[in-house]
């Protein structure tokens, strides 16, 4: 009787033990795959620029923009970004003495367009909605506002034309995922483009010496874009 007894309880206590709901702990991952793989959006923000030895290129100002990226493999992405940089350029006249060549401001809008490459450091995922990266872009600067009537003033081979310039940047940022289709991106971004010397700038009559027929100058940009994934 006591072996039929203690089957039975061992028999009863694996069946509640059966009958009792098993759980076990997750732990939800940092990371998450994004599964879209294109994205275009809207961009804002504020660059400055360098203006030469002689002072007379643009100086950055606001800019803004759209923008275009689309996930190869990997990390790599693909991007085209196109958009204005409105500031001012200062209208210098080398004929007179030094300390009082700069006869006045006029606007200025760079338009830009460039093309290049995305290398995200977490991949085709985010981290807890987060993805930093960095970029690497080559393309066009150009201005696109007419010679002002200040420029008129001066000597012909005395104006300067912005005209068509390489562009080349580097950058780096993140992206924040708010939801599955809409991101938002900062960028901080450092570009270089080319500034052509006028040629009265060169006049050894004039007292120039050592002038390059050309300067490149660098910029600073810092912008935010509002994205569209899908």
């Amino acid at each position: 009787m006591r072996h039929l007894f203690s089957s039975a309880s061992l028999t009863v206590v694996a069946l509640a033990f059966a009958n009792y709901p098993v759980t076990s702990q997750t732990i939800p991952s940092a990371f998450e795959y994004l599964e879209d793989r294109q994205e275009i959006g809207a961009y804002f923000g504020t660059m400055s620029a360098g203006t030469g030895r002689f002072g007379f290129g643009p100086d950055g100002g606001a800019t803004y923009g759209v923008r275009y990226a689309v996930e190869l493999s990997g990390p790599l992405g693909f991007e085209a970004r196109s958009g204005f940089v409105d500031g001012e350029r200062q209208v210098i006249d080398p004929s007179r003495l030094p300390g009082e060549q700069i006869i006045g401001a006029v606007d200025s809008q760079v338009l830009t367009f460039d093309v290049g490459f995305r290398f995200s450091f977490t991949g085709r995922r985010s981290w807890h909605g987060f993805a930093p990266f960095l970029t690497a872009h080559a393309g066009i600067a150009t201005d696109m506002l007419e010679t002002s009537s200040l420029d008129e003033t001066l000597l012909p081979a005395d104006v300067f034309d912005f005209g068509n310039s390489f562009l080349g940047s580097l950058g780096l940022g993140t992206r924040w995922f708010v939801t599955d289709r809409i991101a938002t991106r900062v960028d901080g971004r450092f570009s270089l483009w080319k500034l052509d010397t006028p040629p009265g700038f060169s006049d050894p009559e004039r007292g120039f010496e050592n002038v390059a027929d050309g300067e490149w100058v660098s910029g600073k940009a810092l912008t935010l874009t509002i994205l569209y994934r899908w």
